[in-house]
């Protein structure tokens, strides 16, 4: 009998990926298409924000279009963030290495922002993740989220049968790694966000992905 994998294994495994991953992360998707970079727009960061998973910075440079006074951005590979800060040089920039599974925030935010991160929460640990956004911010505090969406799950190699929602990625030097992945559906993570106490809308963008935001009731 194989033995049963805890979503600790799998978030294990994530990070290994997201470690290895690093020297072609920017290789990827995830830059800001019109469409979303309008939508941040729309949202208007500004005071002390947190950034979530932030990666190479990629969304960083796009948060700090807006005149914010401060970002902690905080990421769990530390590969992720040394090219982090040979990126973005900007005094209002602060970085710290967490699991974001276990980081509490020392500190307040007016908003907390992630971008193709929230795909990467197991269904067991959504509701704790959310708390622990609700404890970062202060009253009033906002979140603005982008990621994939439903539509995205035809372009992975899923894991059959795994406890935890995961897919195969595969790196350039051939390595296999492991990563969850949930899809979700915009009106569905609205409801599920609802669920839990927040204001939330999201919203489907472009031809995969999604974004939202939300603040608490």
């Amino acid at each position: 009998m194989t033995a049963q994998k805890t979503p600790e294994h799998f978030i294990a495994r994530q990070i290994a990926y997201y470690r290895a991953r690093a020297p072609e992360f920017d290789l990827s998707h995830h830059y800001p298409t019109p469409e979303l970079r309008t939508v941040m727009e729309s949202f208007a960061p500004r005071g002390r924000l947190v950034e979530l998973a932030c990666g190479t910075g990629i969304w960083t440079e796009e948060i700090l279009r807006h005149p914010i006074e401060e970002l902690l951005c905080i990421d769990a590979a530390p590969e992720m963030l040394e090219i982090h800060e040979s990126r973005i040089d900007d005094p209002r920039v602060r970085r710290e290495r967490h699991d974001l599974f276990t980081w509490e925030a020392d500190d307040r935010y007016d908003a907390a922002i992630f971008a193709f991160w929230l795909s990467h929460v197991p269904p067991g640990r959504f509701a704790e993740f959310w708390g622990t956004v609700e404890r970062a911010l202060k009253p009033g505090g906002r979140v603005f989220f982008v990621d994939d969406d439903h539509r995205a799950e035809a372009d992975e190699e899923r894991i059959p049968d795994a406890e935890v929602p995961a897919v195969l990625r595969t790196l350039n030097d051939g390595t296999r790694h492991v990563a969850i992945k949930l899809f979700h559906e915009p009106q569905a993570l609205a409801e599920a966000l609802t669920e839990l106490g927040w204001d939330a809308e999201v919203h489907s963008a472009g031809h995969r992905f999604l974004w939202g935001t939300a603040s608490r009731h």
